[in-house]
């Protein structure tokens, strides 16, 4: 099943840099050198967001350094965070896991509680795509009491809707029913609403009510594409892809799908484009569409070195 949390960046979250900028009309030469560290980080996040991931270490790295040398923690913490999304993007869950405990470690130390709280949930998306819940449940628990600490709602609503998530991966959906409704309330920003409605759609799929499925993957499509999150687009794709296959739709199953791969293409994420070509194979073959699928099997060759 996927898990919208391996699409939302806000669980690998980049975030913006606090400026410390004072009272004062002029900048003081450490918030210009703040400012220079978050204009270097926002470059990153764009490369990030467009699949350039070696252009995004590049500028996180560099951005971590700088944070580094004008004794910036909260900014290191912040660019070892972000390298951590990297990894995690790549696939390479080691070192995904050492950036973010050492963002963590950082966070703790200075109370940054709500940056401790999303390092923390971005330690469950590892553990979790390292097949052991267990610890991803450990990370959740730390992840909520680190928020709970904050008092900060949004902190506290995205971890409820990463437990939604956990519990419907692990076929529970009556205790992430229980996470919805107290995560519901506390979603207030278009990020944390398309999330809800998303998990919403997971819901009523996994309790066969594919009709409201629908209504729920179609709301979070439609704030994910206001706010141009094009990895959470191609994740509702995917699911209302999902949703018409089951419903014998074959036909828009295939033009799902299709929409899709073609977004994770423009992000250059080959294994879902992969898992994209595998399931357009599939309602091909059932619906006997009859469609030519040179053009998905052309993209998805990996490119030579």
């Amino acid at each position: 099943m996927w898990n919208r949390a391996i699409f939302r960046k806000q669980w690998v979250w980049l975030g913006l840099a606090v400026l410390m900028l004072g009272c004062a009309s002029q900048p003081t030469p450490f918030a210009q050198q703040t400012q220079r560290i978050n204009d270097i980080s926002i470059q990153g996040e764009q490369w990030f967001s467009q699949g350039n991931l070696k252009r995004a270490t590049h500028d996180f790295s560099r951005a971590l350094t700088l944070s580094r040398s004008v004794d910036y923690p909260q900014g290191a913490a912040q660019q070892l965070n972000n390298l951590g999304a990297v990894a995690l993007e790549a696939g390479n869950l080691p070192k995904a896991r050492d950036l973010f405990t050492q963002a963590y470690q950082l966070n703790y130390a200075n109370q940054e509680w709500v940056a401790a709280s999303i390092n923390q949930a971005n330690l469950a998306s590892v553990a979790q795509k390292q097949g052991d819940p267990a610890a991803a449940a450990r990370h959740l628990s730390a992840a909520q009491s680190a928020a709970q600490v904050s008092q900060s709602r949004p902190a506290l609503a995205r971890v409820y809707l990463q437990w939604a998530s956990f519990y419907l991966d692990e076929n529970d959906p009556a205790t992430a029913a229980n996470f919805l409704n107290w995560a519901g309330p506390l979603a207030t920003t278009p990020e944390l609403k398309a999330t809800f409605a998303h998990h919403q759609g997971r819901l009523a799929l996994a309790r066969g009510n594919t009709g409201q499925a629908l209504r729920h993957f179609q709301q979070a499509l439609n704030i994910d594409r206001a706010i141009l999150d094009r990895a959470s687009m191609a994740g509702d794709l995917y699911f209302l892809a999902q949703v018409e296959q089951t419903r014998g739709n074959l036909s828009l199953a295939w033009d799902y799908y299709v929409r899709a791969f073609d977004v994770f293409a423009g992000l250059g994420q080959r294994p879902r484009m992969l898992r994209c070509l595998k399931k357009l194979q599939e309602v091909n073959r059932q619906g006997q569409l009859g469609h030519s699928l040179e053009r998905f099997q052309k993209l998805t060759q990996p490119h030579p070195s």
